[in-house]
């Protein structure tokens, strides 16, 4: 049978391979790390489940039972959690409800060994594997097992916390074929889930660049750069980098995934319990509050469920009801445009390699640790 008319209508979730009974659905990765369905023709008997349970083509359960939804802008009480965090730290706030009791929580983090190359989603039992977690990973994680690993243990009785994109959650609620009442669920607000190869390929040529393995990283310096820049800091040999290079890159989309420019969940009926993202436009909604660039978190409450958990994280969080502000975030009301550089992007990466896109896309000049100019204003770019 015929699953994929278009790269644009599978956003890689997985779900068809796991369900489909006869196991003939393997993911494979195309040029740019992104993971499509094939079908092994001589497995499969067109019972037509892998097409009934596709979130992404059949459409997702509107779960909203708030109109409109409550809003909060809110920051961790504590300094070193928001620090750490992309935004104003309400994952942590609500993530520790859910480990408190012994509870598991899946977020996106790295796969052990990879050296950050694979993004992956994972599963936490102690606040301290939970806080790889926090701060997003601009890149599409991939779901592996996840939902298998969701479904058992909600069977065990355990509460499960999943947090993830708009596709990610209606895909795990089509899996899942019905609600459970110690699930809860939270999704981002997604500009879009850019490529997995390229991001190994950036980690690949700033290794080169700066002469050394990457040990840690952050996607976005908020604590040097502030809050409202988005410059991406590598730690090589015991020294911290920045740049613009792969930021350049995601903010012109060109290196998104195709169903991005589609994407169903782009609204406001949300598929989580509670939706997070950066609160941009906080300074109409809250003047004056929280206005140091350090980052503050938008938090919208979808179900009951999701205002039950928000009832009990809020003891960590400093708040402000904005329930009814006219939100300025895009991806609320429509999917990220189409770039009209999108096809010439992926032309030029397939024909002359990544190191020519980054010279021609961005203003980055790739030098190596032989060039005697090489790495004296990495942090002046």
């Amino acid at each position: 049978m015929e699953l994929l008319k278009d790269k644009a209508d599978c956003c890689g979730c997985r779900t068809c391979e796991k369900v489909c009974p006869q196991n003939a659905i393997t993911m494979i990765e195309d040029e740019g790390g992104f993971l499509y369905p094939h079908i092994d023709e001589k497995k499969c008997v067109d019972c037509g489940l892998c097409l009934k349970k596709c979130a992404f083509q059949s459409g997702y359960p509107k779960r909203k039972e708030f109109q409109p939804y409550y809003a909060y802008g809110c920051r961790h009480k504590k300094e070193h959690v928001y620090k750490k965090s992309r935004s104003g730290g309400a994952f942590v706030a609500i993530s520790s409800r859910i480990l408190e009791k012994k509870g598991i929580v899946f977020g996106v983090g790295y796969e052990e060994g990879s050296r950050f190359r694979r993004i992956i989603h994972k599963s936490a039992e102690t606040k301290h594997d939970r806080n790889e977690f926090c701060g997003s990973k601009y890149v599409q994680s991939d779901l592996g097992d996840t939902f298998l690993s969701v479904k058992e243990n909600l069977k065990a009785g355990r509460k499960v916390l999943f947090s993830g994109t708009g596709c990610q959650i209606g895909a795990l609620h089509s899996y899942l074929g019905k609600e459970y009442s110690d699930l809860y669920t939270i999704d981002i607000i997604c500009h879009s889930t850019p490529s997995p190869q390229i991001w190994k390929d950036f980690l690949d040529l700033r290794e080169k660049e700066l002469g050394g393995e990457v040990t840690a990283l952050n996607f976005r310096n908020k604590n040097r750069f502030g809050w409202k820049a988005h410059r991406e800091t590598l730690t090589v040999n015991g020294k911290s980098k920045s740049s613009r290079i792969f930021a350049a890159l995601f903010s012109k989309s060109v290196m998104s995934r195709p169903s991005c420019f589609k994407c169903a969940y782009t609204n406001k009926n949300r598929p989580g319990d509670i939706t997070i993202a950066d609160f941009w436009g906080h300074e109409k909604a809250i003047p004056g509050k929280w206005d140091d660039d350090k980052g503050i978190s938008l938090v919208l409450i979808n179900t009951y469920r999701g205002q039950l958990l928000w009832e009990e994280a809020k003891k960590d969080l400093e708040w402000i009801d904005v329930t009814g502000y006219p939100f300025r975030h895009h991806n609320l009301k429509h999917p990220t445009k189409y770039p009209e550089i999108y096809e010439e992007f992926w032309k030029d990466y397939k024909e002359n390699g990544f190191e020519y896109c980054i010279e021609k896309y961005t203003k980055h000049k790739i030098t190596f640790p032989d060039d005697e100019e090489a790495n004296k204003s990495e942090d002046s770019k």
